[in-house]
């Protein structure tokens, strides 16, 4: 029994994503550094050209534009972290990792709605799906 939960701890470990990836803050002051790659190798693939928010009725709507550098097919998650105007995270683990595909070249705009109306610029995270 012991060997088994082993034997299923490591299928489920090596059936996990990597987490590291690049991230983008949708808050540019002059001199800050928006755009972060984690991941050597899926920076060179991939980019995040804009990370913009626009005020709707009542929440703060989060738009980001993410274009593939790459000929073929990339397998991806992105999420979105919110953060008020005192820098901190508001929604800390409420949002799932959403699945991405990009094919050859591919640009494509991504976009997530505040939870809170406290809200003042987001963070997006993208990561490959191995």
């Amino acid at each position: 029994m012991k060997y088994l939960l082993l034997l299923i701890a490591l299928l489920v470990v090596g059936c996990t994503t990597d987490t590291s990836g690049i991230s983008a803050d949708s808050d540019k002051p002059d001199g800050k550094q928006w755009l972060i790659v984690d991941n050597i190798s899926l920076g060179r693939k991939l980019t995040v050209l804009d990370a913009a928010t626009h005020q709707g009725m009542d929440r703060l709507r989060g738009v980001a534009t993410i274009q593939s550098l790459f000929k073929g097919d990339l397998n991806l998650q992105y999420r979105f972290y919110w953060y008020d105007s005192n820098n901190m995270q508001i929604n800390s683990a409420t949002t799932a990792w959403t699945p991405l595909s990009l094919h050859g070249k591919q640009q494509i705009q991504v976009q997530s709605v505040a939870l809170v109306n406290t809200a003042s610029h987001f963070k997006i995270y993208v990561r490959e799906v191995k």
